[in-house]
Formats: C-alpha cells, structure tokens, sequence
C-alpha cells in the first residue's frame, strides 16, 4: 500500500553538508557549515519543494558504512534545527550506508524518512564496499521503532554491484524487505536511467512508489514523474555551492503546472 508521502508528485530536495569534521576536506569551518545549511533549507521551503533531505554530500573521500563521531554530532545538530522549522516531510542521508547512524539519528530527531545506498544489494566504489543492510536494520527498527519511511537505492551512484543485478529484481526484492520506495539512480559515470528504465520497472513494481534519484532537470521531469512518484534533486538547484532559490522555483513551476 502506497504511504501518504506520495499522494502528489514529489520533489525532494537536498541540503548538501559542507565537509563535515574528521573529513579530509574539513576546512575547520564549523559555524559555516551550519549557517550554510540552515540558508538552503529556508531556500528550499521558500522554492515550495515537498520535502528536504540532508546529507554530508561535500566529504571526500567519501565513507563505508558509519562518518566520525564529531561529524555526526555536527550533522546532528543541523538536523535538529532544521527539523525544528521544516514545515514539510524531513530527511536524512549519511553517505556511504551509515544505516545505523541514520535510523538513530533520524529516531532522535524524528525524521520522516532516511535514505539507504544499500539496502538489498552490494556495492563497491572508491570509498570500499558496502554491504546490503535490509537484516540488521530490520532489528534496529525493531528495538527503536517509528514511523520513518527507508527510501532505498538499487544501482545507487557511483557503485558497482557485487554481484550485478538487474534493477527490476532488485526492486521486488526491496518491496519485499519492507522498503518504502525504491530509488532508482545507476553509475553516475557510464550508465544514466532513462523514462523507460523507469517505465519498465513500473511494470514489474505495480503502485510501489519509486523515486528518481539523479539527472532530474525541468526539461526531461515531466517525463520522468510520468512513471516516478518522486524525484530527488540536489546539484540541480545549486548555483556553486549554494541553493539558487530561482532554479528551485522554476523547477517547481514545470511540476505542479501538470501536477497540483
């Protein structure tokens, strides 16, 4: 049964963490990040998006499976003050599968939803491996539960299956773990999911929502939202490193002129 979150079209936008502490790349900027993030959510909301998720995008190289405590506090932090005046559903991703840092982050903020690279499948990426997740989350949600929604990837971004399975296979198999929603993305670099890579797995699913998870511009949304009941969309409302609150209005516009 479809979740009330997809009784409309949904365009989930991302407020993307500068690195985060412990990264790498930190920069030592700890107000900044905060500061930086608070404004693009307020954007977001202004730019009338249906939900906001937050990620730690910007830390490179990316993790596997958990981010350093100090960055999850920060992460933490943010989290709960823009849950604090978000007026509509709220997320959170920690990259890479940092499932168990997600549910308790999402479980002590009250998130709406999390977001899950790998929930029935295996990746590899430069980052290491990470392993499907769908069982040991399933006892966390058991032990700590609540309403948060898990938006799960098949062929997340910038991974490689281990092995490779086909995204419809995967799909039922996600429905079948108690996913919410499949996302759908595929390898960033050699393989870009087309309108009718979400047609067919439309088919194989039936009603069970699936979300677009990249390469959603205002030019080609219409014709993915005609099979997806969501999309994500993060570089493309950014002008550097910022939210450009025209790009998210003007987006906005081209969905709900078809989709009130």
């Amino acid at each position: 049964m479809k979740n009330s979150f997809f009784d409309k079209k949904v365009v989930i936008g991302m407020v993307h963490l500068l690195p985060l502490p412990g990264n790498a790349a930190y920069r030592g900027n700890k107000e900044e990040i905060k500061e930086k993030a608070i404004a693009d959510a307020h954007t977001l909301l202004e730019g009338g998006v249906d939900a906001i998720m937050l990620e730690n995008f910007s830390d490179w190289p990316q993790y596997s499976t958990e981010i350093p405590l100090e960055a999850y506090s920060v992460m933490l932090n943010i989290a709960t003050e823009i849950k604090s005046f978000c007026t509509v559903p709220f997320g959170v991703n920690i990259e890479m599968n940092a499932y168990k840092q997600e549910w308790a982050m999402a479980y002590a903020v009250g998130a709406d939803f999390i977001r899950l690279e790998a929930f029935v499948d295996n990746r590899a990426g430069s980052f290491g491996f990470i392993e499907a997740c769908s069982t040991p989350l399933a006892k966390i949600i058991q032990d700590f539960p609540s309403k948060t929604l898990l938006f799960t990837d098949v062929h997340t971004a910038e991974t490689y299956g281990c092995p490779e399975v086909a995204i419809n296979e995967l799909a039922q198999n996600a429905i079948n773990h108690d996913s919410s929603a499949v996302i759908v993305t595929e390898n960033d670099a050699s393989k870009k999911i087309t309108p009718e890579d979400v047609k067919s797995m439309r088919d194989v699913v039936g009603d069970f929502p699936i979300i677009v998870g990249a390469g959603v511009k205002p030019e080609n949304v219409l014709d993915y939202l005609e099979y997806a009941d969501a999309v994500i969309v993060g570089r493309g409302f950014k002008t550097g490193d910022k939210v450009d609150l025209d790009l998210v209005t003007n987006f906005m516009k081209v969905v709900r002129t078809k989709y009130n």
